[in-house]
């Protein structure tokens, strides 16, 4: 028992004891000080005194209560007690205090009072009753502690969603991701369902759906729609994974439904809105779009998905942007597509390699050997991105380790074919082995040096890669 709450209990014990002790000789005290009352003086001294005994042993008893009950044995067992309650129950003990003293002290008949405070009572419960309603389901809310000061609830009916910011006698405040302030009476959550949305877990579970047409494979989707709930951080950290599921069909295609978790509900429209910018960029690189009604006018696809997908990216590119029309068309041409299951390395460190990749869906981790011998996560590669330029333009061993995250479709684009362009125009070797100076450079920006030296002139660097690409396809 902490000492302060036995130090609270001690001095009013003390002071109970010393009326006790005058109450019941307080004639001694009188006659010790001088003063002779009479018979009227001494009933009426008798009765105060009494009357003060009365309120000190309800005022010791309650604090006992609190003490050794309320804030002792209680919490100990585990039981969470409500203010209200302690607060009800220390008003029941004064009113039979109160009763004690009229009937017993003052010696008059309880009769006409009770029937007199009945007939009030009675007006005042038919006056008050929501308030007294709520006050009791307050009670019953105190003692079940279905939620606690920030959880997020959504009340019914109506939905009402909101996070506790207070909770009282007689109602409970809600703040809305709108910055508003909703009062909700206490009888109302009692007498309607309500969803504790922080409750067992903080985490929350949101959804998005997504019509995709009907040649949209159910793998296709996994990984476009998987990979862009993993590209935002906070969700990739939940302790539980995205996931996927099939809604219904209709004349659209195939609904999908995008599940995932977020940390908080008051950062549900943030995050969502995240996950589905992830997902129109995913669909883009893809080559897809969102499936619209059939009766609908729609975009013709184009007959080769190689020049609406790989051609596009190559042209968008930073690495490819000098390269002519009918240059993009002959690497698109000979590019190849695979399928990458998540987990499985795709490239080791270290490993020789000749060809450069595009994500087309999913998601890839890049790590790179340390000193101490692991190999920490440094980069993400998401869908448009691509990766093993050094390679492809060099011959250079891999310089990462890279795993796909989820299932991956990734294209290929290997060293015949860039050769055939570079022997068309070999002037486009001194313009790759800039950009691929240039990428280097913000590369150990990003990543740090391995060695700690220095970068070196990044024109020396240029004229180093262009010596190799100029021996690795015998330029």
């Amino acid at each position: 028992m902490p000492r302060f709450r036995l130090t609270s209990l001690f001095f009013p014990s003390v002071i109970f004891a010393a009326l006790l002790i005058i109450q019941s000789d307080w004639i001694a005290y009188a006659l010790w000080l001088g003063w002779k009352p009479d018979a009227a003086a001494s009933a009426h001294v008798a009765r105060l005194l009494e009357t003060i005994c009365w309120i000190g042993f309800c005022f010791v008893f309650n604090r006992a209560c609190r003490v050794f009950i309320w804030h002792g044995i209680l919490p100990v067992a585990g039981i969470n007690v409500p203010g209200m309650l302690v607060t009800f129950t220390g008003l029941i003990a004064w009113l039979m205090v109160v009763a004690i003293v009229i009937a017993k002290v003052y010696e008059q008949s309880m009769a006409a009072l009770l029937t007199t405070s009945t007939v009030l009572i009675g007006v005042a419960g038919i006056a008050l009753q929501k308030l007294i309603a709520d006050f009791f389901s307050g009670m019953v809310l105190g003692l079940e502690t279905p939620y606690a000061i920030g959880d997020w609830l959504q009340v019914e009916p109506g939905g009402m969603t909101g996070k506790v910011v207070e909770f009282n006698w007689r109602s409970t405040r809600i703040l809305t991701q709108e910055r508003t302030t909703i009062i909700i009476p206490n009888s109302h959550l009692v007498g309607n369902p309500f969803r504790n949305i922080s409750n067992p877990e903080k985490y929350f579970r949101d959804e998005i759906r997504i019509p995709l047409a009907f040649e949209v494979t159910s793998y296709q989707a996994q990984r476009i729609l998987i990979s862009a709930a993993n590209q935002v951080d906070d969700i990739a950290a939940a302790p539980r994974k995205p996931s996927v599921s099939i809604l219904e069909y209709d004349e659209r295609g195939v609904v999908w439904q995008l599940f995932y978790w977020i940390p908080d509900r008051g950062r549900r429209n943030r995050l969502r809105y995240a996950v589905h910018q992830n997902i129109l960029r995913n669909l883009h690189f893809a080559g897809l779009q969102i499936a619209m009604p059939v009766r609908e006018p729609m975009r013709t696809p184009s007959t080769d998905p190689l020049r609406s997908g790989v051609f596009q990216l190559l042209k968008q590119s930073k690495l490819f942007g000098e390269l002519h029309d009918d240059e993009l068309e002959i690497l698109a041409s000979g590019a190849t597509e695979r399928i990458y299951y998540a987990n499985e390395p795709m490239l080791k460190q270290g490993n020789p390699g000749s060809s450069l990749f595009i994500v087309n869906e999913g998601m890839l981790a890049v790590r790179i050997s340390d000193r101490k011998g692991g190999t920490p996560q440094v980069a993400r590669i998401l869908p448009g991105e691509f990766f093993g330029e050094l390679s492809l333009l060099t011959g250079a061993p891999r310089g990462a380790t890279v795993i796909p995250i989820t299932d991956c479709r990734i294209t290929e684009i290997g060293k015949d074919v860039m050769r055939e362009i570079l022997s068309k125009r070999p002037e486009l070797a001194e313009t790759l082995s800039n950009i691929l100076a240039e990428r280097q450079a913000i590369n150990e920006q990003q990543l740090g040096s391995q060695d700690g030296s220095g970068r070196g002139d990044s024109a020396g660097i240029a004229r180093q890669f262009l010596g190799k690409i100029s021996a690795f396809f015998n330029l």
